[in-house]
C-alpha cells in the first residue's frame, strides 16, 4: 500500500496555477496550514512552524538590473523566501560539516548535491513576474 504525501505541494501548485491563469494570488492561510498539517503530525513544533510561513510575494532586484516579483514560500510578513535561506545553507561550510558529521557515509560532493537539489526543489514551487522598466 502507498500513501501520497503531496497535499501541501498540491496546494502550492494550485496557488501557482491560479496565479499564472488569473494574474492574482488566491490564497488562504487557513487552507495553507491545513494542507501542511494533513501530511505531517500536529505536533506543537509543526503547528508553530507553519504559522510562521506563508505563500506570498517578495520583490527582488538582481545583479542584471532586473526586478522580479517572486511568489513562493516565505517567512510570514517578511521579504525572505525559503529559497533565500536554502541558497545560504547551500554554501555554508559549518552546515555542510554538520551534515557530514551526522551522515559520515556521505562525501562533500554528495552533501552539496543534496543541498542543491533541495534548493532547486524549493525554487520549483515559486512563480516569477518580471517587472519591466522598474
Amino acid at each position: 500500500m502507498f500513501q501520497n504525501n503531496s497535499e501541501f505541494l498540491d496546494k502550492i501548485r494550485e496557488y501557482t496555477k491560479e496565479l499564472v491563469k488569473k494574474s492574482e494570488l488566491e490564497y488562504s492561510q487557513e487552507d495553507f496550514e491545513k494542507s501542511f498539517l494533513t501530511q505531517s503530525s500536529h505536533t506543537p513544533f509543526n503547528i508553530d512552524a507553519v504559522q510562521k510561513i506563508e505563500y506570498g510575494r517578495v520583490e527582488k532586484e538582481y545583479v542584471t538590473d532586473e526586478y522580479k516579483k517572486i511568489y513562493g514560500l516565505k517567512i510570514k510578513k517578511k521579504a525572505i523566501l525559503l529559497t533565500d535561506i536554502m541558497y545560504f545553507i547551500e554554501g555554508e561550510k559549518k552546515i555542510i560539516n554538520a551534515i557530514e558529521s551526522e551522515f559520515p557515509e556521505l562525501n562533500i560532493d554528495e552533501i552539496k548535491a543534496a543541498l542543491r537539489v533541495m534548493m532547486i526543489f524549493m525554487r520549483s514551487i515559486e512563480c516569477d513576474e518580471i517587472l519591466e522598466g522598474e
